[in-house]
């Protein structure tokens, strides 16, 4: 029998909470283009979650691709500056670096996260998980570390051609950001990643993920 190492407890009961999260844990902040996003409290951190929804026109395939492809994260991510892959562990699990842009005064963050693919063998539902790594590597003196992180992603197909997405995300961003500050801007971010998603996934260049079934 393979044991949980202790440290791996909060992010499942997180990573569980997240992608539980029901409506009446959350207020819907903005509802435009099909994107809905909400801030939910979760009693885990003085900073709101983020959940998302929307539907998108693409396979299983093509929705992964578009993750996996971390170099062009700034094409669609709301102030990724850059990103780059650190450690390719398999087809279905990576490691990658990103930068994010702030508004000033408040420093540029950088953030170091650990990607999990997984999809159900019979429902063919596809989650992808993020969980930061701020250890990684030493952080560079001109940016703040994000410490924590922690997302899921959940896929279900409506038909053979489009996706009912949900997107949960709970972030500490590190530093001297008050948690009143972050809240109140918390909806426009994720609007404007997914809504860049949904015309940027259109024009991908590389295609699907061969290892997920549609």
């Amino acid at each position: 029998m393979q044991f949980l190492h202790p440290l791996a407890l909060p992010t499942l009961l997180l990573l569980s909470a997240l992608g539980s999260m029901g409506q009446s844990d959350c207020e819907l902040r903005k509802n435009k283009d099909s994107i809905k996003v909400y801030t939910c409290k979760t009693g885990l951190s003085k900073f709101k979650a983020i959940k998302a929804t929307f539907t998108v026109n693409a396979t299983y395939s093509e929705f992964v691709a578009m993750l996996l492809d971390i170099e062009n994260f700034n094409h669609w991510q709301y102030k990724i500056s850059h990103a780059h892959v650190l450690q390719q562990i398999s087809d279905e699990e990576l490691i990658y670096y990103a930068e994010v842009e702030t508004p000033w005064p408040v420093s540029n963050r950088d953030i170091i996260i650990k990607m999990k693919i997984t999809q159900d063998p019979v429902t063919h539902w596809v989650t992808v998980s993020g969980n930061s790594l701020p250890d990684y590597f030493p952080k560079k003196d001109h940016l703040v570390r994000v410490p924590t992180s922690h997302s899921l992603w959940t896929l279900k197909s409506i038909d053979r051609s489009r996706i009912q997405a949900e997107y949960n995300i709970q972030v500490d961003p590190g530093g001297s950001v008050p948690a009143w500050l972050i809240n109140i801007f918390a909806a426009d971010g994720p609007y404007q990643t997914f809504r860049a998603f949904k015309d940027k996934i259109h024009s991908h260049k590389k295609g699907g993920a061969s290892f997920i079934a549609d």
